[in-house]
């Protein structure tokens, strides 16, 4: 059943053993962009730390339990430090990253290089080309 519930709600326990969470992650292109978006709930801003190294972006936080309780009944939240990494293009300039935090979600924005983004190669119609329908027999025929 806990299974289940965590495949559900795309929670997974860390995978060294130590007490911790993976946040779920979505990740997407456009065509100026790479976007990771991370389910973070409960994490403060200030918790949340991400860095670009050797072609990695790293991205830990922590969630704590509130303070104050004497006595806890139940705890299904998960709480503790997480990691994750993603690897990205060897291009990519760490100084043109940007994050935002909005209602628990950290959003990461990864702008691609020049070299990465697509491009449209214009085709164009030589003269000397002819399409294969438009093609008419100009092979001589022998005659007589």
């Amino acid at each position: 059943m806990s299974e289940e519930f965590s495949r559900r709600f795309g929670l997974r326990p860390a995978p060294t053993g130590l007490r911790g969470w993976l946040p779920p992650v979505d990740v997407w292109e456009t065509d100026a962009e790479l976007v990771i978006e991370l389910d973070v709930p409960g994490c403060h801003p200030e918790n949340i730390s991400a860095e670009l190294v050797d072609q990695q972006l790293v991205v830990t936080g922590e969630r704590t339990p509130p303070g104050g309780a004497v006595r806890r009944y139940r705890t299904e939240r998960w709480q503790g430090r997480f990691v994750r990494s993603f690897v990205v293009p060897r291009e990519m300039d760490g100084e043109k990253i940007r994050a935002d935090y909005h209602e628990g979600v950290l959003t990461v924005r990864l702008p691609k290089p020049d070299a990465a983004r697509p491009r449209r190669i214009a085709i164009g119609r030589d003269a000397s080309v002819v399409e294969a329908g438009d093609r008419q027999d100009t092979l001589e025929t022998p005659t007589g």
